[in-house]
């Protein structure tokens, strides 16, 4: 406070004189000539300020609406899990993890029939922040004139953030191992195995498992030239469009699903490297009741015709989550 007042202090100061002097060579009021030039130099601090504030407003309302529209691609498998961003309020998620199924009575002669408590269990959850890098326009009303910049640049964060947001919902609906209670199933494959012998029987476990609705199957590019090479056809029409169904299986595909530590069959931590010999790659599967996507806000952080990058300088903000609902009917293949 005291450095802004020094500040406006010798602003009027150095303003006065240069008012002084005007008037002299005018021939005016020295006392006009200050008021007048004060009065100027006010006028275009508030002009300044007012156009910042409106490139700035302008900027989120073009940009913004560029990050939030179709966040994921139409291709992505995150189209097949519940999406629950209706449910988001100040960024966070109730849920609640609902009990077990009640019994079905057959030809009941006993009354009154039985009662068994809800038993859900509140849970809120807060979404993920993720950050983009900031990027640097230079001279950035110049180059608007030759193109969208603000399409450009605004779809380039969109899709690094649906990239991140990929990985970490891959990793997350992935089983952390074969689990017999809440039905997640593992299937190793040799070097001689089929991969599409594989995902039958991985369709069967779930059946057994009386989890046949949503399933989804989302294919490494390893497993994927596996089957190109077992059947061209088959791999041909799977691939024709996102979510074509296999053996009840919607098959996706995708880069960077998780790794397994081969001598146990667990997930490997997030982020780990794959080394050959100590890792298996994944394909992995879950139901899409099982599984949850969630979008929050989206904010833009901006510095408008920075001096010393000579530019416009912004990046965004976005709150999102990408879960297992329950840690239930999951699957992998690995290799």
């Amino acid at each position: 406070m005291k450095k802004t007042n020094t500040r406006l202090a010798f602003n009027i100061l150095i303003n006065s004189l240069i008012g002084v002097l005007l008037a002299y060579v005018l021939g005016i009021s020295p006392i006009l000539g200050a008021v007048a030039v004060n009065a100027a130099g006010a006028a275009m601090h508030y002009l300044v300020k007012a156009e910042t504030s409106l490139l700035v407003g302008l900027a989120q309302e073009v940009w913004i609406p560029l990050v939030l529209d179709n966040p994921y691609p139409s291709a992505s498998f995150l189209q097949a899990a519940t999406n629950l961003s209706s449910l988001v309020n100040y960024d966070k998620i109730n849920l609640a993890e609902a009990g077990v199924d009640p019994d079905v009575l057959v030809d009941n002669a006993v009354y009154p029939v039985p009662i068994v408590d809800a038993s859900d269990t509140p849970k809120d959850v807060t979404l993920k922040t993720y950050d983009t890098k900031n990027t640097v326009v230079r001279n950035a009303v110049a180059i608007e004139l030759a193109y969208d910049q603000r399409a450009l640049y605004a779809a380039k964060h969109r899709n690094a953030l649906a990239k991140r947001i990929g990985e970490d919902a891959a990793y997350m609906y992935a089983p952390a191992s074969a689990s017999a209670p809440n039905n997640n199933f593992i299937k190793n494959l040799g070097s001689g195995d089929s991969i599409i012998d594989a995902i039958i029987d991985l369709a069967k476990d779930f059946r057994n498992a009386d989890a046949d609705e949503g399933m989804n199957l989302v294919l490494c590019p390893n497993h994927e030239a596996k089957m190109a090479k077992e059947d061209k056809v088959l791999y041909k029409n799977l691939i024709a469009e996102p979510g074509m169904e296999y053996c009840g299986f919607r098959i996706w595909r995708y880069t960077r699903n998780p790794i397994y530590i081969a001598s146990t069959g667990v997930k490997a931590a997030y982020g780990t490297a794959f080394v050959d010999g100590t890792h298996k790659y994944s394909s992995f599967a879950f139901l899409t009741g099982e599984v949850m996507v969630a979008d929050g806000s989206v904010e833009m952080f901006s510095r408008l015709k920075d001096p010393e990058a000579r530019g416009d300088m912004f990046g965004f903000q976005k709150r999102a989550l990408a879960t297992t609902l329950r840690g239930k009917y999951s699957g992998a293949i690995l290799q």
